[in-house]
Protein backbone atom coordinates (compact mmCIF):
# COMPACT_ATOMS: atom_id res chain seq x y z
CA UNK A 1 0.00 0.00 0.00
CA UNK A 2 1.43 3.16 -1.35
CA UNK A 3 0.83 5.08 2.73
CA UNK A 4 0.86 3.51 5.85
CA UNK A 5 -0.48 7.09 7.60
CA UNK A 6 -3.58 7.90 9.41
CA UNK A 7 -6.66 6.53 7.28
CA UNK A 8 -9.87 7.65 9.30
CA UNK A 9 -11.11 10.55 10.88
CA UNK A 10 -11.70 11.15 14.20
CA UNK A 11 -15.24 12.50 14.66
CA UNK A 12 -17.91 9.38 13.66
CA UNK A 13 -17.76 6.81 16.20
CA UNK A 14 -15.18 3.36 15.35
CA UNK A 15 -17.47 1.21 15.05
CA UNK A 16 -19.87 3.00 12.46
CA UNK A 17 -17.12 3.20 10.51
CA UNK A 18 -16.13 0.01 10.64
CA UNK A 19 -19.49 -1.34 9.33
CA UNK A 20 -19.71 1.27 7.06
CA UNK A 21 -16.03 0.88 5.75
CA UNK A 22 -17.14 -2.92 5.38
CA UNK A 23 -20.49 -1.85 3.41
CA UNK A 24 -18.72 -0.08 0.88
CA UNK A 25 -15.55 -2.03 0.16
CA UNK A 26 -17.41 -5.32 -0.42
CA UNK A 27 -20.27 -3.82 -2.37
CA UNK A 28 -19.87 -5.54 -6.14
CA UNK A 29 -20.74 -2.43 -7.96
CA UNK A 30 -17.77 -0.17 -6.21
CA UNK A 31 -16.59 2.47 -3.95
CA UNK A 32 -19.86 4.88 -5.30
CA UNK A 33 -22.47 2.51 -5.50
CA UNK A 34 -21.11 1.28 -1.99
CA UNK A 35 -21.14 4.88 -0.42
CA UNK A 36 -24.54 5.01 -1.17
CA UNK A 37 -26.14 1.57 -0.25
CA UNK A 38 -28.28 1.52 2.46
CA UNK A 39 -26.10 -0.72 4.01
CA UNK A 40 -23.68 2.08 4.34
CA UNK A 41 -25.85 4.77 4.85
CA UNK A 42 -27.49 3.28 8.06
CA UNK A 43 -24.08 3.61 9.66
CA UNK A 44 -23.22 7.00 7.65
CA UNK A 45 -24.95 8.51 5.60
CA UNK A 46 -22.37 10.68 3.92
CA UNK A 47 -21.49 11.16 -0.44
CA UNK A 48 -18.86 10.79 -2.44
CA UNK A 49 -17.89 14.20 -2.14
CA UNK A 50 -18.09 13.99 1.63
CA UNK A 51 -16.14 11.24 2.29
CA UNK A 52 -13.17 12.92 3.22
CA UNK A 53 -15.14 13.31 6.72
CA UNK A 54 -14.68 9.50 7.20
CA UNK A 55 -11.56 8.60 5.40
CA UNK A 56 -8.76 11.06 5.19
CA UNK A 57 -6.72 11.58 1.87
CA UNK A 58 -2.83 11.50 1.55
CA UNK A 59 -0.28 13.40 -0.13
CA UNK A 60 -0.56 11.23 -2.90
CA UNK A 61 -4.17 9.38 -3.38
CA UNK A 62 -7.96 11.07 -2.82
CA UNK A 63 -10.15 9.30 -0.36
CA UNK A 64 -11.77 7.49 -2.89
CA UNK A 65 -8.38 5.84 -3.97
CA UNK A 66 -7.85 4.74 -0.61
CA UNK A 67 -10.88 3.18 -0.35
CA UNK A 68 -10.47 1.72 -3.66
CA UNK A 69 -7.28 0.09 -2.51
CA UNK A 70 -9.09 -2.03 0.09
CA UNK A 71 -12.26 -3.17 -2.23
CA UNK A 72 -9.83 -4.37 -4.65
CA UNK A 73 -7.77 -6.13 -2.02
CA UNK A 74 -11.14 -7.48 -0.50
CA UNK A 75 -12.38 -9.63 -3.93
CA UNK A 76 -8.41 -10.43 -4.71
CA UNK A 77 -7.82 -12.08 -1.55
CA UNK A 78 -11.33 -14.26 -2.15
CA UNK A 79 -10.43 -14.89 -5.44
CA UNK A 80 -6.86 -15.62 -4.83
CA UNK A 81 -8.67 -18.14 -2.14
CA UNK A 82 -10.78 -19.80 -4.72
CA UNK A 83 -8.08 -20.68 -6.76
CA UNK A 84 -6.41 -22.32 -4.32
CA UNK A 85 -9.64 -24.13 -3.73
CA UNK A 86 -10.50 -25.54 -7.23
CA UNK A 87 -6.38 -25.40 -9.02
CA UNK A 88 -8.40 -28.08 -11.68
CA UNK A 89 -11.84 -25.81 -12.54
CA UNK A 90 -9.08 -23.15 -13.12
CA UNK A 91 -6.98 -24.78 -15.41
CA UNK A 92 -9.70 -26.56 -17.22
CA UNK A 93 -11.24 -22.27 -18.55
CA UNK A 94 -8.17 -20.50 -18.04
CA UNK A 95 -7.05 -18.09 -15.50
CA UNK A 96 -9.16 -15.20 -16.76
CA UNK A 97 -12.69 -17.10 -17.10
CA UNK A 98 -12.50 -18.60 -13.46
CA UNK A 99 -11.29 -15.28 -12.41
CA UNK A 100 -14.80 -14.14 -14.04
CA UNK A 101 -16.99 -17.00 -12.71
CA UNK A 102 -15.29 -16.73 -9.01
CA UNK A 103 -16.32 -13.00 -9.14
CA UNK A 104 -19.67 -13.71 -9.86
CA UNK A 105 -19.86 -16.01 -7.19
CA UNK A 106 -19.31 -13.70 -4.65
CA UNK A 107 -21.62 -11.41 -5.97
CA UNK A 108 -24.12 -13.81 -5.50
CA UNK A 109 -22.74 -15.92 -2.37
CA UNK A 110 -20.89 -13.06 -0.20
CA UNK A 111 -18.30 -14.48 2.63
CA UNK A 112 -19.96 -14.32 5.53
CA UNK A 113 -17.72 -17.11 7.84
CA UNK A 114 -14.89 -16.12 9.46
CA UNK A 115 -12.89 -19.21 7.75
CA UNK A 116 -12.18 -19.17 4.55
CA UNK A 117 -12.38 -22.67 4.60
CA UNK A 118 -16.32 -22.38 3.89
CA UNK A 119 -16.06 -20.14 0.89
CA UNK A 120 -16.56 -21.94 -2.04
CA UNK A 121 -18.98 -24.34 -0.62
CA UNK A 122 -21.79 -23.75 -3.07
CA UNK A 123 -19.44 -22.96 -5.91
CA UNK A 124 -20.40 -25.54 -7.51
CA UNK A 125 -24.28 -25.21 -6.77
CA UNK A 126 -23.95 -22.04 -8.31
CA UNK A 127 -22.14 -23.15 -11.91
CA UNK A 128 -25.60 -25.91 -11.95
CA UNK A 129 -27.49 -22.52 -11.53
CA UNK A 130 -25.43 -20.76 -14.42
CA UNK A 131 -24.27 -23.36 -16.82
CA UNK A 132 -25.08 -22.30 -20.38
CA UNK A 133 -28.30 -23.82 -22.15
CA UNK A 134 -26.82 -27.05 -24.13
CA UNK A 135 -26.64 -26.12 -27.65
CA UNK A 136 -28.86 -29.16 -28.78
CA UNK A 137 -31.60 -29.70 -26.60
CA UNK A 138 -32.21 -32.95 -27.68
CA UNK A 139 -28.50 -34.30 -26.19
CA UNK A 140 -30.04 -33.80 -22.84
CA UNK A 141 -28.69 -37.08 -21.37
CA UNK A 142 -24.75 -36.35 -23.44
CA UNK A 143 -22.61 -34.69 -21.02
CA UNK A 144 -20.76 -31.37 -22.14
CA UNK A 145 -18.18 -29.43 -21.00
CA UNK A 146 -20.09 -27.22 -18.44
CA UNK A 147 -20.90 -30.72 -17.35
CA UNK A 148 -17.48 -31.54 -16.75
CA UNK A 149 -16.81 -28.28 -14.94
CA UNK A 150 -19.75 -28.69 -12.71
CA UNK A 151 -18.59 -32.28 -11.42
CA UNK A 152 -14.94 -30.91 -11.48
CA UNK A 153 -15.97 -28.18 -8.73
CA UNK A 154 -18.31 -30.90 -6.97
CA UNK A 155 -14.55 -33.31 -6.56
CA UNK A 156 -12.73 -30.20 -5.47
CA UNK A 157 -15.02 -28.60 -3.10
CA UNK A 158 -15.29 -32.80 -1.55
CA UNK A 159 -11.70 -32.25 -1.65
CA UNK A 160 -11.65 -29.84 1.07
CA UNK A 161 -14.47 -30.54 3.19
CA UNK A 162 -13.03 -33.77 3.75
CA UNK A 163 -9.58 -32.41 4.55
CA UNK A 164 -11.09 -30.19 6.90
CA UNK A 165 -13.68 -32.49 8.53
CA UNK A 166 -13.64 -35.06 10.69
CA UNK A 167 -11.26 -37.95 10.04
CA UNK A 168 -10.23 -41.61 11.58
CA UNK A 169 -6.97 -40.06 12.81
CA UNK A 170 -7.78 -39.67 16.42
CA UNK A 171 -10.49 -42.43 16.69
CA UNK A 172 -10.67 -46.19 16.25
CA UNK A 173 -10.72 -48.17 13.32
CA UNK A 174 -12.12 -51.47 12.33
CA UNK A 175 -8.91 -53.44 10.63
CA UNK A 176 -8.72 -56.11 8.80
CA UNK A 177 -8.13 -58.62 12.06
CA UNK A 178 -11.59 -57.54 13.58
CA UNK A 179 -13.73 -59.40 10.66
CA UNK A 180 -11.74 -62.53 11.62
CA UNK A 181 -13.26 -63.42 14.58
CA UNK A 182 -17.12 -62.79 13.59
CA UNK A 183 -19.30 -65.50 12.64
CA UNK A 184 -21.29 -64.93 9.69
CA UNK A 185 -24.57 -64.95 11.80
CA UNK A 186 -22.73 -62.43 13.98
CA UNK A 187 -21.55 -59.95 10.64
CA UNK A 188 -24.93 -60.08 8.75
CA UNK A 189 -26.63 -59.18 11.84
CA UNK A 190 -23.95 -55.81 12.15
CA UNK A 191 -23.68 -52.75 10.93
CA UNK A 192 -21.06 -50.98 10.00
CA UNK A 193 -20.49 -47.26 10.75
CA UNK A 194 -18.60 -45.09 8.16
CA UNK A 195 -16.13 -42.33 9.17
CA UNK A 196 -17.57 -39.34 8.83
CA UNK A 197 -15.13 -38.15 6.36
CA UNK A 198 -15.89 -41.38 3.54
CA UNK A 199 -17.46 -39.58 0.63
CA UNK A 200 -18.97 -42.05 -2.32
CA UNK A 201 -19.56 -40.18 -5.59
CA UNK A 202 -21.14 -40.91 -8.68
CA UNK A 203 -19.67 -39.30 -11.78
CA UNK A 204 -19.53 -39.41 -15.82
CA UNK A 205 -16.51 -38.03 -16.53
CA UNK A 206 -13.11 -39.12 -14.38
CA UNK A 207 -12.94 -35.78 -12.92
CA UNK A 208 -10.64 -37.07 -10.28
CA UNK A 209 -8.12 -38.57 -12.84
CA UNK A 210 -7.92 -34.58 -14.39
CA UNK A 211 -7.77 -33.32 -11.03
CA UNK A 212 -5.27 -34.81 -10.08
CA UNK A 213 -2.87 -34.38 -13.15
CA UNK A 214 -3.01 -30.90 -12.55
CA UNK A 215 -2.27 -31.00 -8.72
CA UNK A 216 1.02 -32.95 -9.84
CA UNK A 217 1.87 -30.00 -12.49
CA UNK A 218 1.28 -32.40 -15.39
CA UNK A 219 -0.73 -30.45 -18.77
CA UNK A 220 -4.10 -32.46 -19.40
CA UNK A 221 -7.39 -32.06 -21.06
CA UNK A 222 -10.67 -32.61 -20.67
CA UNK A 223 -11.27 -36.27 -20.16
CA UNK A 224 -13.49 -38.53 -22.83
CA UNK A 225 -17.22 -39.10 -20.48
CA UNK A 226 -17.55 -42.47 -18.82
CA UNK A 227 -19.22 -43.65 -15.75
CA UNK A 228 -17.57 -43.16 -12.54
CA UNK A 229 -17.62 -44.53 -8.89
CA UNK A 230 -15.46 -43.10 -6.62
CA UNK A 231 -14.90 -43.26 -2.77
CA UNK A 232 -13.13 -40.24 -1.39
CA UNK A 233 -11.98 -40.38 2.56
CA UNK A 234 -8.66 -39.49 4.47
CA UNK A 235 -5.95 -41.30 6.33
CA UNK A 236 -3.02 -39.36 8.34
CA UNK A 237 -4.42 -36.09 7.05
CA UNK A 238 -4.00 -36.66 3.69
CA UNK A 239 -7.19 -36.75 1.56
CA UNK A 240 -7.24 -40.55 -0.59
CA UNK A 241 -9.96 -41.41 -3.31
CA UNK A 242 -10.01 -44.63 -5.07
CA UNK A 243 -11.95 -46.03 -7.90
CA UNK A 244 -14.90 -48.74 -6.91
CA UNK A 245 -16.67 -50.79 -9.49
CA UNK A 246 -20.41 -50.31 -9.90
CA UNK A 247 -20.90 -53.77 -7.13
CA UNK A 248 -18.46 -52.00 -4.89
CA UNK A 249 -20.68 -49.16 -4.87
CA UNK A 250 -24.11 -49.99 -4.48
CA UNK A 251 -22.79 -52.15 -1.48
CA UNK A 252 -20.72 -49.67 0.02
CA UNK A 253 -24.33 -47.31 -0.40
CA UNK A 254 -26.21 -49.57 1.03
CA UNK A 255 -24.00 -49.80 4.33
CA UNK A 256 -23.36 -46.10 4.55
CA UNK A 257 -27.02 -46.01 4.71
CA UNK A 258 -26.85 -47.82 8.02
CA UNK A 259 -28.71 -50.89 6.48
CA UNK A 260 -27.24 -54.39 8.23
CA UNK A 261 -24.38 -56.35 6.58
CA UNK A 262 -26.85 -58.97 6.13
CA UNK A 263 -29.62 -56.63 4.07
CA UNK A 264 -26.48 -54.92 1.99
CA UNK A 265 -25.64 -58.45 0.51
CA UNK A 266 -29.09 -59.27 -0.08
CA UNK A 267 -30.35 -56.71 -2.27
CA UNK A 268 -26.33 -57.09 -3.89
CA UNK A 269 -27.08 -60.54 -4.53
CA UNK A 270 -30.66 -60.03 -5.95
CA UNK A 271 -28.98 -57.94 -8.27
CA UNK A 272 -26.09 -59.71 -9.75
CA UNK A 273 -25.55 -61.74 -12.41
CA UNK A 274 -22.48 -63.43 -11.15
CA UNK A 275 -21.70 -66.80 -9.79
CA UNK A 276 -22.13 -66.74 -5.71
CA UNK A 277 -18.68 -68.54 -5.09
CA UNK A 278 -16.86 -66.04 -6.93
CA UNK A 279 -18.88 -63.27 -5.22
CA UNK A 280 -18.66 -64.88 -1.83
CA UNK A 281 -14.15 -64.50 -2.52
CA UNK A 282 -14.19 -61.37 -3.42
CA UNK A 283 -16.81 -59.86 -0.66
CA UNK A 284 -14.28 -61.06 1.90
CA UNK A 285 -11.42 -59.27 -0.33
CA UNK A 286 -13.25 -56.23 -0.36
CA UNK A 287 -13.74 -56.03 3.53
CA UNK A 288 -10.54 -56.61 4.35
CA UNK A 289 -9.30 -53.68 2.04
CA UNK A 290 -11.98 -51.47 3.05
CA UNK A 291 -10.83 -52.32 6.89
CA UNK A 292 -7.36 -51.09 5.61
CA UNK A 293 -7.88 -47.71 4.18
CA UNK A 294 -9.89 -47.73 6.33
CA UNK A 295 -13.50 -46.80 5.89
CA UNK A 296 -15.17 -48.16 8.87
CA UNK A 297 -15.02 -46.97 12.39
CA UNK A 298 -17.09 -49.79 14.05
CA UNK A 299 -19.39 -52.39 14.45
CA UNK A 300 -22.64 -52.42 15.82
CA UNK A 301 -25.14 -55.28 16.42
CA UNK A 302 -28.19 -55.02 15.81
CA UNK A 303 -30.55 -56.30 18.46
Amino acid sequence: MQNCGPIMASSHPLNHVQRWMQAVITHPDGIGPGIASADATRFLDVSVGQIEQVILPSNEMSSVDRLQIYARAYFGRLIECLRAQFPAVRAAVGNEAFDGLAYGFLVQNPSTNYSLDLLGHSFDAFLVATRPPRLDPSQEDQPDFADFLIELAQLERIYSDVFNGRGPEMSRSLEPADFDGLSADNFAGCRLVPHACVRLLEFRFPVHEYASAIRQGIEATPPVARPVHLVVTRRNYVVRRFEVTREQFELLSSLCRQDTVGQSLETLVAGSNRDLASLATDLQSWFREWAAIPLFAEFVAVQ
